[in-house]
């Protein structure tokens, strides 16, 4: 061989070592995942992590895991090759711009006349496969790396919804109470005769379901005509209908309505008035948490909060009422409670 081929050789020598060099932990980083990663597969690898962060909350103070580390961790759960994707990009992405420099090295030599044995074409061949497979890897990376920012992003705002949710509906869940606590005027006699009752009394008594229409006049309003055209008779179905006018405007009382007197469509016999103190501040909490949940439209259209006559809230909606699918889903619940008493005696 003359000198400029063993040169040559050396050359290339040096770059297939350095490229080696850069791969050699890629290889080992790979073959150490193998044997130390879980089998799973990714969708149960994920639900696997997801198990075990479960507890992290409640062991938080004890075993001071971070809200950031946990979000962290469960961004890996859900795309566990992410980080090795990003080793990969930056290993082979750096050997071929290395070996993109040690050709762009021989190309200037040969230019510049100092080596007379270099293949240009060749070269330039070389050059563009180097820099376009570092170009091409750094993309990728850049893309996956953003990806991974917005999926912790998402993580992050999923865990504090997540929180936020739990509180709400422990807040729910407590706000039962204070709704059966509240006091409702009922129609007792076919002469209209009525009585004030806490909804309570009214559940263990009667076993009186209830479903509470809250939002503006026009909301209530109807709501209350819709129940009138639909063919249900609610008094022998025991549910009650309770209108809550928000706002400034005047509830349904006996007088002050349209013209001085209780319209029609609130007289019936399954429409009991709210009275005395509370409603309203219950109604504004739980209009509180259906803006926080369905935006501002909540106050237009109105909520509904379908309560069983075991004192269980089953239901909660916003706006039309679909008034058989909710005297169903009472007798529905109606009967599971039955069963569960023995009792044979369903509406």
């Amino acid at each position: 061989q003359t000198p400029n081929q063993i040169e040559e050789c050396q050359q290339r020598s040096k770059m297939v070592a350095a490229r080696l060099f850069l791969t050699l932990p890629l290889f080992a980083t790979l073959s150490h995942s193998f044997v130390v990663t879980s089998p799973l597969k990714p969708k149960a690898l994920a639900k696997k992590h997801l198990d075990n962060l479960a507890p992290l909350h409640e062991t938080k103070k004890n075993s001071g895991v971070e809200p950031a580390v946990r979000s962290k961790l469960l961004a890996e759960s859900i795309a566990p090759w992410r980080t090795i994707r990003l080793f990969l990009y930056a290993s082979l992405g750096s050997g071929a711009l290395l070996g993109g420099f040690i050709t762009l090295s021989g190309v200037a030599a040969a230019l510049s006349g100092a080596r007379s044995d270099v293949d240009l074409n060749t070269e330039y061949t070389n050059l563009a496969i180097d820099f376009g497979a570092a170009i091409g890897l750094a993309v990728l990376g850049k893309l996956d790396f953003d990806k991974g920012q917005e999926l912790n992003e998402n993580v992050v705002k999923k865990m504090e919804r997540k929180k936020e949710n739990k509180k709400m509906f422990a807040a729910m869940a407590q706000r039962e109470q204070q709704l059966s606590s509240l006091q409702i005027k009922i129609v007792v006699s076919d002469d209209g005769k009525t009585q004030t009752s806490p909804i309570v009394a009214v559940q263990d008594g009667a076993e009186q379901n209830v479903v509470l229409v809250a939002g503006s006049r026009q909301s209530c309003r109807d709501a209350l005509v819709s129940a009138s055209f639909e063919a249900i008779d609610f008094s022998s179905r025991n549910v009650l209908i309770v209108p809550y006018v928000t706002g400034d405007e005047e509830q349904f009382a006996e007088t002050g309505g349209f013209g001085g007197e209780k319209p029609k469509f609130a007289s019936k016999s399954y429409v009991a008035d709210p009275v005395g103190v509370g409603w309203e501040e219950y109604i504004e909490a739980e209009m509180e948490d259906a803006v926080k949940q369905n935006g501002e439209k909540a106050r237009v259209e109105g909520i509904v909060i379908v309560m069983s006559y075991d004192g269980k809230i089953i239901r909660r909606g916003l706006g039309e009422i679909p008034w058989e699918s909710v005297v169903n889903q009472l007798k529905n619940k109606v009967r599971a409670l039955k069963d569960k008493t023995d009792d044979p005696s369903i509406f």
